[in-house]
């Protein structure tokens, strides 16, 4: 995956975070965690998630959160680089 690619994405996800969090954590950097350090509650998650999906059509986060929301691995630069898998260059 092309780092241009990578940057994209994680300027839309910290995007949609920011919006998502009313602009109250400015600015939100790429390492945070959704739980833990943006305190995302499960109806701020379900939008996070729909976010991700408007955005990525066919991309879904649900499963890559259960595997790492447990111990803090749900970080925004956890969740660009799952995403950026099922993106190809040039999109």
């Amino acid at each position: 995956m092309t780092l241009p690619v990578k940057v994209d994405v994680a300027q839309h996800v910290i995007a949609l975070c920011q919006s998502i969090d009313g602009n109250k954590t400015n600015p939100i950097a790429i390492d945070v965690s959704l739980t833990r350090n943006l305190a995302f509650d499960s109806l701020k998650l379900m939008q996070f998630f729909a976010g991700v999906e408007q955005l990525y059509p066919g991309i879904t986060l649900e499963d890559w959160f259960i595997e790492h929301s447990s111990d803090g691995r749900d970080t925004l630069s956890s969740a660009v680089a799952y995403m950026t898998r099922f993106i190809a260059p040039n999109t």
